[in-house]
């Protein structure tokens, strides 16, 4: 018998008695998933409320980022409601080692954007790096992964180092707009300004609050040459 076959029949054992062992759960209401779901079960994948923004060019947010910095588009996949199941599943992401649930979600959002005209012209795409401290904290960025997913499906470049975060900066959760955006200045730098000039990107983040931390990156890699510069997120804190 060929050893790859039985390695392979080995393995499937493994799998099949981890799985018996420990269950997989979906990460909003910890039921078991079913064969066909990952990460989250489709009851609470159902239930996340989409903003529908992608088809809706003069939308809250491309307004909220407007009055800041000139971009072409901005979209967000949801809305963020407090002590919801998709808070529950986006917590899970950034701070429980979960970043593949940021994949899985980019590849999601990729398939609906690419019926749209709002993607067409994006040459790059750029996603919000952390502070090298936070990132060794964390292990990982989940925007990168976001963004990684969304290049797979819509086969565009992502520069995922192209910008770098030379300022740490404290947790942005409770400041103000006006304290966030005061936060934020000086805190990027366009490592490799070839790969971005002349460049429509799409920058994209994890949660939009208030928009601060995009725009701080916009203002910089437009700059350094970019242009135009649109955004998106995964979700939208409902305001």
């Amino acid at each position: 018998m060929p050893i790859a076959y039985i390695y392979r029949i080995a393995t499937n054992y493994v799998s099949g008695l981890w799985d018996l062992l420990f269950p997989p759960l979906c990460v909003g209401c910890e039921r078991k998933l079913v064969q066909s779901e990952a990460f989250i079960c489709t009851f609470c994948f159902s239930s996340f409320p989409e903003t529908s923004y992608h088809r809706q060019p003069d939308n809250a947010m491309f307004y909220r980022v407007i009055e800041d910095v000139a971009i072409a588009d901005a979209f967000a996949l949801y809305w963020l409601r407090k002590k919801s199941l998709l808070e529950r599943v986006l917590v899970a992401m950034k701070y429980k080692n979960q970043p593949n649930i940021g994949l899985f979600l980019g590849r999601y959002y990729a398939t609906m954007l690419a019926q749209t005209s709002l993607i067409q012209t994006i040459e790059g795409i750029v996603p919000i790096p952390l502070h090298r401290r936070r990132l060794q904290e964390r292990g990982y960025n989940q925007s990168g992964f976001f963004a990684q997913g969304l290049a797979e499906v819509l086969q565009i470049p992502c520069y995922s180092a192209c910008v770098e975060r030379i300022r740490y900066t404290p947790s942005q959760t409770k400041k103000s707009k006006e304290e966030r955006k005061a936060n934020l200045q000086g805190v990027f730098r366009v490592m490799h300004p070839e790969l971005i000039q002349g460049k429509h990107l799409l920058l994209v983040d994890d949660i939009f609050t208030t928009g601060a931390t995009l725009v701080s990156c916009a203002k910089e890699v437009l700059a350094e040459g970019a242009g135009p510069v649109s955004m998106a997120t995964i979700a939208i804190v409902e305001a």
